[in-house]
């Protein structure tokens, strides 16, 4: 009896020498990854004076589940953190005369993805149609297609520059997308007057207006009064897609947009445009044409930037 009591014991300390917890070792890694030249540039540039955390690493739970997407480059990555700061960022901060504004606004996460989310939407919407960026509750913004950033523009099979220096191509793919999501948090935050909405009445389309207009530049679309084709969806978008369209394009390029228009969707516009300028004046003390100003004067100079340096 003694020598089984002996052996039991013997076995708990056995199972003792195994199972129990060592105090002194910690059973959680550190997953910290080490800062590297972009994270200390980002830290500078982005979270010290506008409390906002640009994301360029791939998540899957930052990233939508609907699309077969792949991560940003790191050398994409830089390239979009430099412009967005240069067009986006220093445009505001010109205008009104600090950091505060978009501090105060911009929404605190961005997230960077390589490509564009493919769709189909029927009509010309599914020939090539893709989704540049989206977000989510006026606190975070989505980037896609980053990688394109790398790439080079041709015209009839000859290449001819580089997208970081085409302000119609940042344009088109990044800046409308930025400037229109980011028009979306402040009627989130201030609702617009309920006379832009009853300017173009019933003419607001729903999921209807990709399979309505024959291609993104029918002149059907101007004479609706719209600037887009997606304005149609609805009130809030044709509000975003005013604001974002008029600044991120030239005096030029805005008036040839009317020109296309009809007396009617021409008035149409303008009665828009007129409203969101005083919406933007009143609520936000923010002057859309300097805005616009400030936006072109630095998509004028691309060529004289270095997007590419992240040398604090």
């Amino acid at each position: 009896m003694a020598m089984a009591a002996l052996a039991a014991t013997a076995i708990g300390f056995s199972a003792c020498s195994e199972d129990c917890v060592d105090e002194g070792m910690s059973v959680i890694k550190d997953s910290q990854t080490p800062q590297n030249a972009l994270d200390r540039w980002l830290y500078q540039n982005y979270v010290l004076p506008y409390n906002i955390e640009l994301r360029y690493r791939w998540e899957d739970n930052e990233t939508s589940m609907d699309y077969i997407l792949v991560p940003a480059k790191y050398e994409n990555a830089i390239r979009m953190a430099r412009i967005l700061k240069y067009i986006c960022f220093d445009s505001f901060d010109e205008v009104t005369g600090s950091n505060l504004f978009i501090r105060d606004n911009f929404p605190k996460q961005v997230q960077l993805v390589g490509n564009p989310g493919w769709n189909s939407n029927g009509g010309w919407m599914s020939q090539g149609n893709y989704t540049l960026g989206s977000s989510e509750g006026g606190y975070k913004i989505n980037l896609w297609y980053v990688n394109h950033l790398g790439d080079v523009i041709y015209e009839n099979y000859v290449p001819t520059d580089s997208v970081i220096r085409s302000r119609e191509e940042l344009n088109k793919v990044y800046f409308h997308t930025i400037i229109h999501e980011f028009g979306h948090v402040f009627h989130q935050k201030v609702a617009y007057s309920t006379e832009f909405n009853q300017v173009t009445g019933t003419g607001y389309l729903g999921g209807m207006w990709s399979s309505t207009f024959l291609s993104e530049t029918d002149p059907e679309i101007y004479a609706s009064g719209f600037v887009t084709a997606y304005a149609a969806y609805s009130a809030d978008e044709d509000f975003a897609e005013t604001f974002s369209t008029y600044v991120c394009s030239t005096e030029e390029e805005f008036q040839a947009l009317l020109d296309k228009a009809d007396n009617k969707g021409r008035n149409a516009i303008n009665s828009k445009l007129s409203l969101v300028r005083s919406y933007f004046n009143e609520n936000w003390n923010l002057d859309i044409d300097s805005l616009r100003d400030a936006i072109q004067k630095r998509e004028a100079n691309l060529d004289n930037v270095n997007f590419d340096d992240i040398n604090l």
